[in-house]
């Protein structure tokens, strides 16, 4: 928005392609139809007013930017040229005149903004709509959320065709899971943690095969992880349970299996309803559990060759402590959530006591998780203002320093992306260190969230971990 001058555009595309390394890009965008002052430094993309609001330029005339949009096709810096945020109005407008129409109009779209009028103007113009925010951008910061108001992912209808068909309401597609595992393993990573639940084994199981087969990777070098479901926890249906995870993943072994979660649920004869309820909507326990006797159960896993090595997810230290007494095969890890406002000292201390290793979920504070485990003024670990001090000194990004801190505390860390960029991004941390000093400020931090508490479903049960 600071460079629609029109004697500003070609400059701006040539710092893009610099900072992309092409020569040209596929589709350029003018990202918003109203100009912002340009103050001669352009890192300052919002430029702000005393009151803290945009600073809009004084002249602005979309016609003229569009005809500098039109010379970057001429000059063969873009194949094609588009819009975003733009009204029925504005589009008709470049429309009328254009050498070159915008091929798309990029917009907010989702089930409670439809867009169905531009859609309609927009084809009669041989314009398409991209949506942005398609299922209704859980992740966005804080400051435009609205306490109280509709969650897209929580909408009665979508929940309803989610059951149907058993997917989630925001269900990756597999090609969107696969490209992300493709740019994981590009990237190097090896660690590759899925679970039954997820119901995203079969994708990842499909790149997994492309890459041993062409060559790219070897089994060896992988070290794949997936988790007994809550429906499966019977001592009788574990080895089953691994075999339909194992026959997915098209893999003969895991190197690792955990459980899931320390509660068994109800198992219905249905493979797939992971997450059986009550009447009133609760996640259904199971009427008997036996936590020793699902772990003998995994041990017979590892002496069959099925997995490597075993371990848990969301236990207590006294459920931990239960098992090692007995273990033929001691837990490797314990998974859990564990970030700078969940930093589960004693969880750690207690596991190291035993020989068990500690992997953190949720390490940056999981902003993509769905809305109903949002709530309005909650703390991100994004934005908190130490994180974000440290993140500017070492030109890092804060989720880079979440995960540094965990690493330099012994702590394992599984980010969860499907972006490719952050993917790569993720896997920028070792390039730097924290200071004894910054690791002791952090540790100090005292603020405290649980980003996921699946114990409120069980808040009488016997085995709730916390």
């Amino acid at each position: 928005m600071i460079h629609m001058d029109p004697k500003l555009v070609k400059r701006s595309l040539k710092l893009s392609l610099k900072n992309l390394q092409l020569s040209y890009v596929d589709l350029y965008l003018v990202h918003f139809p109203i100009p912002l002052v340009y103050e001669g430094d352009d890192t300052n993309i919002f430029p702000t007013n005393e009151s803290g609001a945009w600073k809009a330029a004084e002249k602005w005339d979309l016609i003229e930017t569009w005809k500098a949009m039109e010379e970057l096709v001429d000059l063969g810096l873009t194949k094609s040229i588009g819009v975003s945020n733009f009204s029925i109005s504005q589009v008709e407008r470049i429309c009328k005149v254009a050498k070159y129409k915008p091929v798309t109009n990029q917009v907010q779209c989702h089930i409670y903004h439809p867009q169905t009028d531009l859609f309609e103007a927009c084809k009669q113009h041989g314009v398409t709509i991209t949506a942005y925010s398609s299922f209704g951008s859980p992740g966005r910061l804080a400051i435009f959320k609205q306490a109280g108001g509709p969650v897209l992912l929580e909408d009665p209808v979508i929940l309803k065709l989610a059951n149907k068909y058993e997917k989630t309401p925001a269900q990756s597609p597999k090609d969107e899971v696969k490209t992300a595992l493709r740019a994981a393993l590009d990237a190097g990573y090896r660690h590759i943690d899925t679970a039954y639940n997820y119901m995203n084994e079969d994708a990842i199981g499909e790149v997994l095969q492309e890459y041993i087969k062409s060559g790219k990777v070897k089994r060896e070098e992988l070290f794949i992880v997936t988790k007994l479901p809550m429906i499966h926890m019977d001592p009788k249906l574990v080895k089953r349970s691994l075999e339909i995870s194992l026959k997915k993943l098209q893999l003969s072994y895991l190197d690792l299996y955990l459980v899931h979660f320390p509660i068994p649920l109800a198992y219905d004869g249905n493979d797939n309803n992971v997450f059986p309820q009550t009447e009133t909507g609760g996640w259904k326990a199971a009427d008997k559990w036996d936590l020793l006797g699902t772990w003998k159960a995994m041990e017979e896993l590892v002496d069959l060759g099925l997995t490597k090595s075993i371990g848990v997810s969301n236990f207590s230290i006294s459920q931990i402590e239960r098992i090692c007494k007995v273990a033929k095969h001691k837990p490797v890890t314990n998974q859990v959530e564990c970030h700078i406002y969940c930093q589960q000292k004693e969880l750690f201390d207690g596991c190291k006591k035993l020989g068990v290793t500690l992997t953190a979920y949720s390490p940056i504070g999981s902003p993509g998780r769905p809305g109903h485990l949002k709530k309005a003024d909650e703390p991100v670990a994004l934005e908190d203002p130490l994180i974000q001090k440290i993140a500017k000194k070492y030109g890092k990004t804060p989720a880079q320093i979440l995960l540094r801190n965990l690493i330099q505390r012994g702590i394992i860390v599984i980010p969860k992306s499907v972006t490719p960029e952050r993917i790569r991004s993720n896997f920028q941390v070792f390039d730097f260190s924290l200071t004894k000093e910054e690791m002791e400020e952090i540790d100090k931090i005292t603020t405290k969230r649980r980003y996921f508490d699946m114990s409120v479903w069980f808040k009488d049960h016997p085995e709730r971990p916390w």
